[in-house]
Parts: C-alpha cells; sequence; structure tokens
C-alpha cells in the first residue's frame, strides 16, 4: 500500500543521481538503498519533461521505502509505501 504525496524535496546527490538524502518538511532521510528506478511516458515531442522515478530506503526515526520523482531540475517525494 502506498500514499501519494507529490510534495517538493531537497535532494543531496553524488554523481548526479547517487542519492544520499534528501530533506521532506524540514527533516533528514539519509538514503540507506537505492533498489529500482523508471521513466514514466510523457508527450516530450510536446516539449513534456519526461519524469524520472527512484524508489529507495531511507532512514529518520526509523527505515522507511519513499519514491522520489525528478522532473527537469526539480524533485518531489511521489509515494511513501508501507
Amino acid at each position: 500500500m502506498s500514499k501519494l504525496i507529490n510534495e517538493p524535496i531537497t535532494v543531496h546527490l553524488i554523481k548526479d543521481l547517487q542519492i544520499t538524502a534528501f530533506i521532506w518538511r524540514k527533516r533528514l532521510y539519509r538514503v540507506t538503498e537505492a533498489f529500482d528506478w523508471w521513466r514514466e511516458p510523457s508527450e516530450w515531442w510536446e516539449g513534456d519533461a519526461i519524469p524520472l522515478f527512484i524508489r529507495v530506503n531511507a532512514k529518520n526515526a526509523s527505515i522507511g521505502t519513499y519514491e522520489l520523482c525528478k522532473l527537469d531540475d526539480k524533485w518531489f517525494l511521489s509515494r511513501v509505501l508501507d
């Protein structure tokens, strides 16, 4: 089960797409594992950006699974998974 969030986040990166942490609602989440990524279809021929999704495990008070989305140069927390 998952909860749709779609809120902007700040992502800390190493070497373009190696995510080490992200900040959501003023809290730091340290990424322990990035284990899946994919691109969603879009109307790129119309100039729409192609979103990149990355699923990670991250730790704050406890470990959780999060789906991050990169659209152009902006990052969003797409979903929180149970």
